[in-house]
């Protein structure tokens, strides 16, 4: 599997790293993978509280910048927030940012 050209445009070294983990764990599973906020958190070797590392993992949900996925917080039934992600659809409409690099955009309704 081949990295996207976008994965070049990722300025943040969270974001790098996660869209490395997302390729590794999910992979081109039409479902995607999910696991607790935790688990990369310990994996990624971060020194931040948990908390200051879920507020920077939910910034990037909301942002959506990783190419090819789809990423996404769901709740588990203990409670415990869950960074699940799949491969997005290649139709998704792209958009520039300010600085003129291409983002993908959120579609509620895929």
């Amino acid at each position: 599997m081949t990295i996207d050209r976008a994965y070049f445009s990722l300025t943040g070294g969270l974001e790098r790293w996660l869209y490395r983990v997302v390729r590794k764990h999910g992979g081109q599973q039409e479902y995607g993978w999910s696991f607790d906020f935790a688990y990369p958190h310990t994996k990624s070797g971060s020194l931040s509280p948990l908390k200051h590392f879920a507020y920077d993992i939910r910034d990037i949900v909301r942002r959506q910048p990783l190419p090819g996925y789809s990423l996404a917080i769901e709740r588990a039934p203990s409670g415990k927030e869950r960074l699940s992600f799949k491969p997005s659809p290649t139709d998704l409409p792209l958009e520039v940012s300010r600085h003129g690099q291409p983002v993908r955009r959120a579609v509620d309704n895929l």
